[in-house]
């Protein structure tokens, strides 16, 4: 029944919103849609003033007026009178979800109009968006040199006694044999950590990690992320934000 907005944002919530001539926070106004929802009965008042919502004293009828017709097509209930139909509730509800969905329309075209008259909201927005883009590739080089190192090893231990290894890389990394394409430049050496050296390794069964190769693949660059950044008048203002 609820109509599927998106997750509202702290103004927004916040926002004071009419409902059948009650002033109701944004928060307020939709979880009395929720609740009405979800209650079984074609009751508005009395499941409201349960709930403490402020839209209990609200005019619900003229509220609901413009919307009974569609309200109309409501399923039936199975039960006799007003309990079979919940055009009322339902049309309420109705009227809650449109002041509901102007509110964040007006509330989202605010912000437009002030990124507009400020492109430091736009660059300020690339920035993190550019931020958020280089954890991500930062998390997916770690979780990529730590695949490489546990295939190297199991690689490694399917081939007992046939080569000796010294590499001073991690495992999957630098000169190893079974080094992944993206890191065989990586031969940073590799500290004690989380896996443990095969058979061939000169040292096998001591502890290594992949975090100094995962660091020197990510120090080495050759990736530059960055977001496009336009004033009101749709002018790139910030390739240097990025």
């Amino acid at each position: 029944m609820i109509s599927n907005l998106g997750p509202p944002w702290p103004s927004l919530l916040a926002r004071h919103v009419v409902v059948g001539g009650v002033s109701a926070a944004f928060a307020e106004a939709e979880r009395a849609a929720e609740i009405l929802a979800v209650s079984r009965t074609s009751a508005i008042m009395p499941v409201l003033r349960a709930a403490g919502s402020p839209l209990a004293s609200c005019d619900y009828f003229a509220a609901a007026a413009p919307y009974v017709e569609w309200a109309r097509y409501a399923p039936r209930t199975g039960r006799v009178g007003a309990a079979g139909r919940h055009v009322t509730k339902v049309a309420f509800i109705f009227a809650i979800e449109g002041v509901l969905e102007r509110a964040r329309r007006e509330e989202v075209s605010a912000a437009i109009a002030a990124f507009a008259a400020d492109e430091r909201y736009a660059v300020a927005m690339a920035r993190e968006a550019v931020g958020v883009r280089e954890r991500a590739r930062a998390a997916g080089v770690r979780a990529a040199a730590r695949a490489a190192a546990a295939r190297a090893v199991s690689a490694c231990c399917d081939q007992p006694g046939e080569f000796t290894c010294a590499e001073r890389s991690a495992c999957g990394s630098g000169g190893c044999r079974f080094a992944s394409p993206a890191y065989r430049l990586a031969a940073a050496p590799a500290g004690p950590g989380r896996f443990t050296r095969p058979p061939n390794h000169v040292r096998a069964g001591s502890s290594f990690t992949e975090s100094a190769s995962a660091a020197q693949v990510l120090a080495e660059g050759g990736y530059a992320s960055g977001v496009a950044v336009y004033d009101a008048d749709a002018v790139a203002t910030g390739g240097w934000a990025a």
